[in-house]
């Protein structure tokens, strides 16, 4: 009424359009109909759409593409061996090489992703990746491909936990755990899709072709990284206000939510206060975990992403040989080489693998529908009873329909760390604690990657392989079990 009285006063004739327009700018001004949230309200208000999907895409091709490169190594690991004319050892090195490499970068650069931000470091990530897999497929000797696989480990270093982490701030909170879980089902993706590029080029095209199109598949996630803005949540924990608010309307737009009326409150949320510093040392951040009630969650996490990395890349890895090369009729039996895969074997494969995403989608609904130490006690029971099997000679049909229903309990496994880091850590040190599991996961995976090739490449039997998955699988059990009940809901506290 003020505005319509002000407006017929001074005489002036207005259309609908432009008052509305002026009534609407002047509440602004005045603080009318503009609501003052914080940012985890912001977020939580933009719900899941096009948007979000956006955003997380650029993350989750990038973890996929990490996955890829372990299958792919697995599967032109052999016609290496025969092209070049290798040595058991310089083929037992060649796989864990860029691992090693990850390990190192992801301690020298943890602390990176909370200074700089997620985004640049996944986009350096990526780029790198992709120049070096095309670089890759040029057959150069050994030595060209070996250190090529080190500076692929300095890329995937570079970008794989400030991705697992940008993936997880861009969602709803309440949505924050099936996130992140999607990064795991990234890797399944990433080892799935690489079994079809082989069998339509590694025929045709020799492994040059198949390591080209693999690495081509994945380099979209370039462009989804270059467009896509910054995380809101490190924005605005920065103190970049505006920019945060800027991102968080976007999605909102994406999403086609049209509640675009409202301004973030400036200033930085944290389970801790508002006063904490806006990044940590690593001291702090030794500090703050000595002096919370986590360090026996912390130290458990540790052993559980430990032990789930390593029994996921020993049998993502080891799966794929053990079908081509023939399964041991005892423990340490001699496996037939061979120098390439046939078309029924990458079948095998294919059936296989596409377990993990298919398994890690109901291990998702499960987790919200039933709470993470049951799922995740299940997935360690089980993987460890289903094993037992194993010991025993089987029809290669037999062997391919357990190890399609071992697979998936496997992966849910891998979820752990995870789902766990999120629900523990705040926004402020959320990379740095990721990056540190995650350098503790590849030593983990490197462990691995060794022991699969002492005992596939020397040919000393696959059934070894799965009596260290089984024993993993115990204690994987074992930890989680002893997981504090009451952490588990942390997510909400820790945003």
């Amino acid at each position: 009424m003020i505005i319509e009285d002000a407006a017929s006063e001074s005489g002036t004739q207005e259309t609908a359009k432009e008052r509305s327009e002026r009534t609407i700018a002047e509440c602004y001004l005045r603080g009318f109909n503009t609501k003052e949230i914080t940012i985890n309200e912001a977020l939580e208000n933009a719900g899941c759409g096009c948007g979000t999907f956006f955003y997380t895409t650029g993350p989750f091709l990038f973890c996929a593409s990490v996955g890829s490169n372990m299958a792919l190594l697995a599967i032109i690991g052999p016609i290496l061996k025969c092209e070049w004319g290798l040595s058991s050892f310089y083929l037992s090195i060649l796989n864990p090489a860029n691992y090693i490499m990850y390990v190192i970068l992801a301690f020298i650069t943890s602390t990176l992703g909370d200074k700089i931000g997620r985004k640049p470091m996944v986009l350096i990530g990526a780029v790198g990746m992709t120049l070096t897999g095309i670089l890759s497929s040029f057959d150069y000797g050994y030595w060209f491909f070996f250190v090529l696989s080190l500076f692929m480990g300095v890329f995937q270093g570079f970008g794989l936990a400030p991705a697992v982490v940008l993936s997880g701030e861009i969602p709803p909170i309440k949505y924050r755990a099936l996130a992140l879980s999607g990064n795991s089902l990234a890797f399944g993706v990433g080892v799935f899709v690489t079994g079809p590029i082989a069998y339509y080029t590694l025929e045709s095209y020799g492994w040059e072709g198949t390591v080209l199109a693999t690495t081509l598949a994945f380099s979209p996630c370039i462009l989804f990284l270059a467009f896509a803005d910054e995380s809101p949540r490190y924005q605005h924990q920065k103190g970049n206000v505006t920019n945060a608010e800027k991102s968080i309307k976007q999605i909102y737009k994406l999403n086609r939510n049209k509640d675009l009326n409202f301004k973030l409150r400036d200033r930085v949320e944290s389970f801790q206060g508002s006063n904490e510093p806006k990044s940590y040392s690593f001291r702090e951040v030794a500090k703050i975990i000595r002096n919370s009630d986590n360090v026996r969650n912390t130290l458990l996490l540790v052993i559980i992403g430990f032990v789930s990395y390593v029994m996921y890349v020993l049998y993502a890895y080891s799966v794929p040989r053990i079908i081509n090369e023939g399964y041991c009729t005892d423990l340490v039996s001699t496996l037939t080489p061979k120098c390439t895969y046939d078309k029924s074997s990458l079948l095998n494969i294919e059936l296989i693998t596409i377990a993990e995403p298919i398994g890690v989608l109901i291990s998702l609904f499960a987790l919200e529908k039933f709470g993470r130490i049951k799922v995740f006690l299940a997935a360690g029971i089980g993987s460890t009873v289903l094993i037992t099997a194993l010991y025993f000679c089987v029809h290669p049909n037999f062997l391919t329909a357990w190890l399609f229903l071992i697979y998936p309990l496997v992966a849910t496994m891998g979820l752990a760390p995870l789902i766990l880091v999120s629900e523990l850590m705040p926004t402020t040190i959320r990379s740095t604690m990721a990056s540190l599991q995650n350098a503790v996961d590849q030593v983990g995976c490197t462990l691995a990657l060794f022991i699969a090739d002492y005992i596939l490449t020397y040919r000393e039997g696959g059934r070894l392989t799965f009596a260290i998955i089984q024993v993993f699988s115990l204690v994987f059990g074992v930890c989680v079990a002893m997981m504090k009940r009451e952490t588990q809901g942390s997510e909400l506290r820790n945003a």
